[in-house]
């Protein structure tokens, strides 16, 4: 299966049936979206697969968290933590051959024959008695799906014309994302139809993946002209050849830190994370000993989940008609000052309010960092640089996760000590317990990113390298 030609020569309204982006009105939003969805069938399949198996996959979620508690012994806790654990180890030593073999490999075939395996292995999870029996599952599951994610990543400017990938990021995040409260009603169907929700849960599951491989086998990705032919992409035992295996791998890592512009993106993308972690993990404890409001312990991750929300869908409409990188790392910068804002404020609404804007963001940043991705890398080290990606946000949320609460014991014993745990700020005492001073502190992490990206990407336009197309305001 060979690769799509450069954007120039799928714009327009030629081969992939999407119009200008002039039609699509002042801002074209939402008739590019239309066009996008209803113009491209071979994007369309994909992000239909998408859509099942990430539908399929929160409900694997919630079953697996299920069926850990029940057949683990000791704290359930204990039980759920380790198999999700298990889902993101191999991330940290895998995704960068899962690279290799993505950019080797036919991502189309490759897709597909990982859900088909996907799909066996869920179906084995029902009979399961232990918990180490749940964790060797989950790691074999993970392992296809680290495949699964970088091919698909790489395969999406294949379908589509350069200026549609916003759009398409887009889509994708609300398949991810948006399907989870689907997800979530599905369980409560499954749990009050039968004795033992997880099966059908699993079940469940097992199917999504069925489709999705039938739906991924469908897809047709355009040929290259006559002049940009590469090595082809067939399944094979000649591809999987060990000699400049590692090569390959350390070729990502460099492609990555050599570029100042995927530097800037990924160390971005990474730190915009951070926010996110640090809510989850820290949240409740801001709640009871910052704002003192013990009954509202989901206030603070509704308010920056609904901020997601808002910056993907203005983003969605606006996505065509600005400078990304210019966007990109304002976005960033506004995301680590709104997120000090918001944890120096004492009132509850002006937080969420705060943290609003601070996952409005982050919403932009997310989607504006894989199209510039997209668009900077080669078909060839696509796969890699995702992968790469991918590696570096799982250390970084995982360090954030286990360092965030003992940063924030250390900084209680210190606030105690030296400043009797209050400063006073313009006639004020402002409480600065451990918590505080960590959202803080990655706060500051995430400007310092923003800054970084501001420098790297000056002058930098929508192609991802040079001088800016549009207009720059830096």
């Amino acid at each position: 299966m060979e690769a799509v030609p450069p954007s120039e020569h799928l714009d327009g309204d030629g081969a992939s049936g999407i119009g200008s982006a002039n039609s699509a009105g002042p801002f074209g939003g939402w008739v590019a979206l239309r066009n996008l969805v209803w113009g491209t069938p071979q994007f369309l399949r994909l992000w239909l697969a998408q859509l099942v198996t990430s539908t399929g996959e929160w409900v694997f979620f919630l079953a697996v968290s299920i069926k850990a508690a029940q057949v683990g012994p000791g704290t359930p806790e204990g039980a759920v933590a380790l198999v999700l654990l298990a889902r993101l180890g191999p991330g940290f030593f895998l995704s960068q051959l899962a690279g290799v073999l993505a950019d080797r490999w036919d991502r189309r075939k490759l897709m597909a024959v990982c859900d088909v395996a996907r799909a066996g292995v869920v179906c084995a999870f029902p009979f399961v008695s232990h918990v180490w029996q749940l964790v060797l599952l989950s790691l074999v599951l993970e392992a296809f799906t680290l495949l699964w994610i970088p091919s698909k990543e790489a395969l999406v400017p294949n379908l589509l014309p350069t200026k549609h990938l916003p759009t398409a990021n887009t889509l994708s995040v609300l398949a991810t994302y948006g399907t989870f409260p689907l997800a979530i009603f599905l369980m409560w169907v499954f749990e009050r139809s039968s004795d033992d929700g997880t099966v059908a849960g699993f079940f469940f599951d097992a199917g999504t993946f069925a489709v999705s491989a039938m739906l991924i086998w469908s897809i047709v990705v355009p040929k290259r002209t006559a002049n940009q032919q590469t090595t082809s992409r067939s399944i094979d035992s000649n591809k999987f050849h060990w000699r400049g295996l590692f090569s390959e791998m350390r070729g990502g890592w460099i492609t990555i830190f050599g570029d100042p512009t995927l530097r800037a993106v990924n160390f971005g993308l990474a730190v915009g994370l951070i926010g996110g972690a640090m809510l989850a993990t820290l949240g409740r404890v801001y709640l009871d000993e910052v704002l003192l409001e013990v009954d509202s312990s989901f206030a603070l991750l509704w308010g920056f989940g609904v901020g997601v929300v808002v910056g993907v869908l203005t983003l969605l409409v606006v996505a065509q008609r600005i400078n990304r990188p210019w966007v990109f790392s304002r976005a960033l910068l506004v995301a680590g000052v709104a997120l000090f804002l918001a944890t120096s404020v004492d009132q509850l609404g002006l937080v969420v309010i705060l943290l609003g804007l601070t996952g409005a963001s982050v919403g932009i940043v997310y989607i504006l960092g894989f199209t510039l991705i997209q668009e900077t890398t080669d078909d060839e080290t696509r796969g890699r640089v995702f992968a790469a990606f991918y590696s570096v946000a799982r250390v970084g949320v995982l360090l954030m996760v286990v360092a965030a609460p003992a940063l924030t014991v250390l900084f209680d014993r210190v606030t105690e000590l030296t400043a009797d745990g209050a400063v006073p700020i313009l006639g004020r005492r402002l409480l600065i317990p451990g918590v505080r001073i960590t959202f803080w502190l990655a706060a500051l992490i995430i400007v310092g990113a923003g800054v970084f990206a501001v420098r790297t990407l000056r002058g930098v336009g929508n192609s991802g390298k040079g001088p800016a197309t549009l207009r720059s305001v830096t």
